[in-house]
């Protein structure tokens, strides 16, 4: 079921030029795999894995690209379905704080697949957040991120801004991560978000997602 959940995440990382974010990208991925190396907590120490890949499908078969966001606009341009992208996330954390981590968001857009992949930034502080329940929201900070046809269109979307002037920053947010017994949540989702910095280039200090609207199938 989708609903509607207003999460306040601040996330931030060290070192590097303040930036603020002009115009953003985010792309709205639900229904992923998450597994972890062990029990999860605000201070865990360990790895992370979000997947939906051929080799390694969502286990459920209902991950989708739900949409692709403009400042926070819809564009109408979703409905990816488990077999038509791929996406990875590799995390590391030591004592809840990110040690670094990769992301990759791969589209079969016909002629030919497109994507975007970035580098997750080490974190000075926590990047888990336990909101109760056994629930937990999971944020970072991402650099070098580049889209494979900068001079095209992701999902139908425009992405020529970005693409001009990448590498860029950008973040991400994990929402309602619900590790089971066997620390897996076959149901997690993920948004990943691709800023234009002022003044473009400028290495982003911090960028906090408040108020981030998100759509969920979770009842």
């Amino acid at each position: 079921m989708k609903r509607n959940a207003m999460i306040v995440l601040g996330v931030f990382m060290a070192a590097g030029s303040a930036a603020v974010a002009d115009e953003v990208l985010q792309i709205d991925v639900n229904g992923l795999t998450a597994e972890v190396s062990g029990d999860f907590s605000e201070t865990f120490t360990g790895t992370m894995s979000v997947f939906n890949t051929p080799a390694m499908p969502d286990v459920d078969g209902d991950a989708e690209i739900l949409d692709v966001l403009v400042d926070g606009t819809a564009q109408g341009t979703g409905g990816a379905a488990t077999g038509a992208f791929a996406f990875d996330m590799a995390l590391s954390f030591s004592s809840g704080m990110l040690t670094g981590g990769s992301i990759t968001v791969a589209v079969d857009q016909g002629a030919s697949e497109n994507s975007y992949s970035a580098s997750v930034a080490p974190s000075i502080s926590g990047a888990i957040l336990d909101i109760g329940g056994g629930t937990f929201l999971i944020g970072g900070v991402t650099f070098d991120g580049l889209f494979a046809d900068a001079a095209g269109t992701f999902l139908g979307v425009d992405i020529t801004r970005w693409g001009d002037i990448q590498p860029v920053p950008g973040s991400f947010a994990q929402i309602a991560f619900e590790p089971n017994g066997n620390n897996t949540d076959a149901d997690t989702d993920v948004d990943v978000f691709v800023a234009i910095p002022t003044p473009a280039g400028a290495a982003m200090a911090g960028l906090g997602l408040v108020g981030l609207t998100t759509r969920r199938r979770r009842g």
